[in-house]
């Protein structure tokens, strides 16, 4: 994440693997946070585990406005 937005060190990323209770949302999904120092926070979520991911995947969700689900 850091690489693929090149952030600087002092932005936080955070990336959790959570149980999804949703209605029909598979068991586990992916958040990720990025809390830049100055601005607003951006989340972004992905419907499946973080192992599951690819960089291309990253990519295409990364050029989309954070906040919707994948």
């Amino acid at each position: 994440m850091r690489r693929l937005l090149a952030l600087d060190d002092d932005t936080a990323v955070v990336i959790r693997r959570l149980a999804c209770t949703e209605p029909g949302c598979p068991p586990l999904e992916t958040v990720i946070v990025v809390l830049p120092m100055e601005g607003e926070p951006r989340r972004w979520t992905v419907r499946r585990a973080p192992e599951q991911i690819t960089e291309d995947e990253l990519r295409t969700l990364l050029a989309r406005a954070p906040g919707g689900a994948t």
